[in-house]
């Protein structure tokens, strides 16, 4: 019990036990292997997105953490999709359908490779806040999306899952089946 506390003491904040998440088999991943460190105790939940290839949620303290990996569409067009000057304008719709939300930052980087985008957003589910952490991967007919972010009762408290969100999103590694 004492070392178990001490080895507590000596983590840094946000680190614990991890366990990989692999899209490997499920219906939509077509080929595709994405494979994602998460915190240990978040489990599998239905995904009520149609796109979502799986969901895990779990907890940490007053947030209910959620990790969401989804592909998009088959497209034969990705090129001009994924240009790295669609990056501002990829989500400029979602205010407009979801008037409670808010896009905080957009930025298109590299990921392995792959040219890929980090979006940042803000949502309202009264009576709670949103904060959610995006890794949109481009590949050639379609795109990855990996979410991580959490619900909780205030908005200053949602920062807190921020490093373990960075950690996660990190952690993405997409491979061909």
């Amino acid at each position: 019990m004492l070392a178990a506390a001490l080895y507590a003491m000596l983590q840094p904040a946000g680190a614990q036990e991890s366990r990989e998440f692999t899209s490997q088999g499920l219906p939509g991943s077509e080929g595709v292997v994405v494979r994602v460190s998460h915190p240990s105790h978040w489990r599998k939940v239905e995904v009520d997105d149609e796109m979502a290839l799986a969901e895990l949620r779990g907890t940490r303290g007053r947030l209910t953490g959620i990790l969401q990996v989804g592909r998009g569409r088959l497209r034969h067009d990705m090129a001009s999709a994924c240009a790295p000057e669609r990056a501002r304008t990829m989500l400029q719709n979602l205010a407009a359908e979801d008037a409670d939300a808010r896009v905080t930052e957009v930025f298109a980087r590299q990921h392995e490779g792959r040219a890929a985008y980090e979006v940042r957003y803000e949502r309202r589910h009264p009576p709670a806040f949103m904060a959610v952490r995006s890794l949109i991967v481009c590949l050639k007919d379609s795109r990855l999306v990996i979410s991580c972010g959490a619900l909780g009762p205030s908005k200053p408290a949602l920062a807190e899952m921020e490093p373990v969100c960075r950690q996660v999103l990190e952690s993405v590694r997409v491979s061909k089946d």
